[in-house]
């Protein structure tokens, strides 16, 4: 299987911390994450209702050229209609943590977790779609309302996500409808394996013995 080659950047300031190496070193037979993971800073002030950023601008706050066939910037800031990911031109996605570090915070999940399942889920999306990602105003259908546990959760209440990222899943649906889509077993069970191993955090011997504690209080 060819590899599908992701350019990462960090767009503005995030406040917390992110495991780049993690990232940078993650084993994948789906995707290459190419060059390290570059820092660039808003230059347009937002434009939507409370300190959002819309499409508009992040189109032109994203990089235009870059190595690569997808590049993910990930953001803290607010992006449009308070989605968490959007698809913008040029084979590019945003990823905002706005709302979404205390989200995963209050769960005990790692933060590259969210990263890894949106990158999977738009490598699919790439792949589904003749290598390309389709824009926002472009409706595709690949996701579903109800929450499954699934790659493709539509995730509309923010907080679903948290079932999505401990072992997430390509629900039975969904596989149907990738097949339909000519993506071939071979990379559709190789992303199911993978992504497996995207997990919550293990408690350490400390903190799983105060937590004991406080269960016996």
């Amino acid at each position: 299987m060819k590899r599908i080659k992701v350019k990462i950047g960090i767009i503005g300031y995030l406040p917390f911390e992110f495991n780049r190496k993690l990232i940078k070193n993650w084993k994948s037979d789906i995707f290459e994450i190419v060059d390290d993971i570059e820092e660039y800073h808003f230059t347009n002030h937002s434009d939507t209702f409370s300190w959002g950023y819309s499409d508009r601008i992040l189109n032109m706050e994203l990089p235009q050229i870059f190595d690569g066939e997808l590049f993910i910037g990930i953001t803290y800031v607010p992006i449009e209609d308070n989605f968490y990911a959007r698809r913008l031109e040029s084979n590019r996605i945003v990823l905002s943590y706005f709302e979404m570090y205390q989200i995963l915070k209050h769960d005990d999940l790692p933060m590259e977790n969210l990263l890894l399942r949106v990158l999977y889920a738009y490598c699919l999306v790439y792949l589904r779609n003749n290598h390309t990602i389709p824009q926002q105003n472009e409706w595709l259908g690949f996701t579903h309302d109800d929450t499954r546990g699934c790659l493709f959760d539509m995730n509309g209440n923010k907080s679903d996500v948290v079932f999505s990222l401990n072992s997430p899943k390509i629900c039975d649906d969904c596989t149907n409808r990738i097949r339909a889509e000519k993506v071939s077993d071979n990379y559709t069970n190789q992303i199911k394996k993978e992504i497996k191993r995207i997990k919550k955090k293990k408690l350490n011997g400390l903190r799983k013995r105060n937590f004991i504690r406080f269960l016996i209080l």
